[in-house]
């Protein structure tokens, strides 16, 4: 037989676990390249097409998916190469050499390569458009169209290429660490590793302390970068306390001489589980750690956004007058309020001068607006900054000091006299392209002698049910286009531009906005969530299957000494309950902290995060028990099965 007849023997014989390294990749690049597509879409990314919440909920979880698909193809090559020892180690016995497996590991690596981004290609090419028209069914995308762009194939090539490129180098320099017999023996032997041990376990708690502290004591509105830090000391700690975690429950155990020697097998075997599955752990960890802080925010937000929308916009709807844009007849604006489901209660206007990068108040207007007192001194001015109620932390900007006013008769310098923040009036697209400033009513009777061309007047319109004020909303916008477009010149010479920066700026509008990013983020959040409910289910079972040679050996051994079929069933799950639901505990536990005190600074708000939290969590744990029902059933049977507890003939005895 010669070497190629033998390489080809061996393929054959270990086609399954070629299969599932293969599917994985090429499930992986089809995911990918379906976000990808949809990402890069011009039609999506318009956003006088789509919303730009509602697109904007893509850039997160697609940089979650680029660090997936990085580690996940990375371990299954992981575990691929583990498998692929043994035959490697038969191989150079009868006298291939280490050039010879160099040769076979960039030939089968490059084939799967090939074959994975071929068809993940071919496969997301069909499913993209499924997903594209998934997405339009339950958010309102517009006239957006359907297309695929030659740089989302060009990306995606590229992207796994570089990927597989790495892998395969990575491989080829680990063979020159080959050893005949380390390589038979690869399947039977322990994984070793330097970071072990409760040295190792007490270092990840100590890295776990400090993200946490880091986090509660350095992370502000203007230092965002301390949640960064803190989360990367944590994923570092969870991979030390993954490594030296078996050390300390032994130890645990050990404590109490009935419990050790009654537990004396699951404990040993734990500690080797633990140890051996360190990376799997961490890696599920981290992936339960970023669904449910995204999902859990998403919901949030999604659940917050009517308060968002009130907070947000004092006034039902509001826009302006201004440079003889917006200014429709007082018949045109009544024929619209009175026709709608909602009758008008109130409208109020409020004079200003738009100096461009300037809109000036008087004291007077605004205290007749609001009801308030603000009293502005003649010379000075006060700095007006639009936020919402619970958010001034979070807007402070510096303060400007002097206002030049430019009079005919000659600049006069206004020095400040405060901060203003508060949301005095809806922040209406064309008034928020400069900084405003309230001046003493004799200061404004000056400027508006010399800027009589740029006076502006906010017209603020309040509804007896805001939430009917769809329809409203709609026709003024459309009246308020239709009389710039008849009547005035365009501003930016788009007609799409000019639409939007002239346009109202309404609660309802702001509020089904926001409930239309959130279904859409909800839709995204739920297919990552699922896809990496996936991920970690294959990670086990790759590790599981690394693992599964040394397991047979075991319970033969068990079995010989008169183990009972109840017994064996015991000790193959007990492992596994560590395994499946550990990195799920954990990674809910900093899911919540992450979320709940970034959301405390962010939001002013704690308890509601928190129950997201814990109802995604909660959801996440019970696909994760069912699963763990089937997937140890089906291992157990098969395990009883080989070493013949069950009356169930071997796969080779049929």
């Amino acid at each position: 037989m010669t070497f190629r007849r033998m390489a080809y023997q061996i393929f054959k014989a270990n086609l399954r676990r070629y299969l599932l390294f293969f599917l994985c990749s090429s499930f992986t690049i089809m995911i990918f390249f379906i976000f990808y597509s949809l990402y890069t879409n011009p039609d999506f990314n318009d956003p006088y097409q789509v919303n730009g919440m509602v697109s904007g909920n893509l850039y997160a979880p697609f940089l979650v998916m680029r660090v997936f698909a990085v580690l996940f193809i990375l371990y299954a090559q992981m575990a691929f190469v583990k498998f692929r020892k043994s035959d490697y180690g038969l191989l150079m016995v009868l006298g291939m050499t280490s050039h010879n497996i160099r040769k076979i590991i960039i030939f089968e690596n490059s084939m799967i390569a090939i074959a994975s981004i071929l068809i993940g290609l071919g496969a997301g090419t069909v499913f993209s458009g499924i997903f594209f028209f998934f997405v339009s069914k339950f958010v309102d995308i517009g006239d957006s169209a359907f297309t695929l762009t030659i740089d989302s194939y060009l990306h995606t090539i590229i992207f796994f290429a570089v990927i597989y490129i790495v892998v395969i180098a990575v491989n080829l320099l680990l063979t020159l660490r080959y050893n005949m017999v380390r390589l038979l023996k690869e399947s039977k032997t322990a994984e070793r590793s330097l970071i072990h041990g409760k040295i190792a376990g007490f270092i990840g708690v100590v890295l776990l302390g400090i993200a946490v502290y880091d986090m509660l004591s350095h992370y502000s509105y203007t230092n965002g970068n301390a949640m960064l830090r803190s989360i990367g000391i944590s994923i570092v700690g969870v991979y030390f306390l993954m490594s030296g975690l078996g050390g300390w429950m032994q130890l645990i155990l050990s404590r109490s001489t009935g419990s050790y020697y009654k537990h004396l097998l699951f404990t040993s075997d734990l500690n080797y589980t633990l140890g051996r599955s360190r990376i799997v752990l961490s890696l599920i960890t981290f992936l339960v750690f970023i669904t449910i802080s995204l999902s859990s925010i998403i919901f949030f937000i999604t659940w917050d956004s009517q308060k968002i929308a009130v907070k947000n916009n004092p006034y039902h709807i509001a826009y302006t007058e201004v440079f003889g844009k917006n200014s429709i007849t007082p018949e045109a604006l009544n024929e619209i309020t009175d026709h709608g489901a909602t009758p008008l209660i109130s409208h109020q206007e409020l004079e200003y001068i738009d100096l461009f990068d300037f809109k000036i108040f008087s004291d007077q207007g605004i205290n007749s607006l609001t009801g308030s007192d603000y009293h502005v001194e003649k010379g000075h001015f006060l700095n007006l900054a639009l936020v919402a109620q619970g958010e001034e932390l979070k807007n402070q900007r510096p303060e400007m000091p002097t206002f030049e006013m430019q009079l005919s008769s000659g600049n006069q310098t206004l020095h400040s006299q405060g901060f203003v923040l508060k949301m005095v009036f809806n922040p209406v697209p064309i008034l928020m392209n400069g900084l405003h400033i309230i001046v003493n009513k004799d200061d404004y009777a000056a400027l508006k002698a010399e800027h009589m061309n740029a006076i502006g007047n906010l017209q603020l319109l309040n509804f007896k049910d805001w939430k009917k004020t769809g329809e409203i909303d709609a026709k003024l916008n459309a009246a308020l286009a239709k009389y710039n477009k008849d009547n005035t010149e365009s501003w930016y010479g788009d007609d799409r531009h000019d639409v939007s920066a002239f346009s109202t700026k309404s609660r309802i509008n702001e509020y089904s906005q926001l409930q239309e990013s959130g279904r859409f983020g909800i839709i995204i959040f739920t297919f990552v969530g699922l896809l990496f409910f996936i991920a970690s289910g294959v990670v086990l079972h790759f590790s599981i299957l690394t693992d599964l040679e040394r397991a047979k050996i075991k319970f033969r051994k068990l079995n010989k000494i008169g183990i009972t079929s109840k017994e064996a069933a015991q000790i193959v799950g007990k492992p596994f309950k560590v395994l499946f639901f550990l990195p799920y505990v954990l990674g809910t536990a900093l899911a919540t902290f992450y979320v709940v005190s970034s959301s405390r600074i962010e939001m002013s708000t704690a308890l509601a995060p928190f129950a997201f939290c814990l109802l995604v969590g909660g959801a996440y744990l019970v696909f994760q028990v069912l699963f763990y029902n089937v997937y140890t059933k089906i291992y157990t049977r098969n395990m009883l099965t080989h070493i013949q507890l069950l009356e169930i003939p071997l796969p080779e005895e049929k």
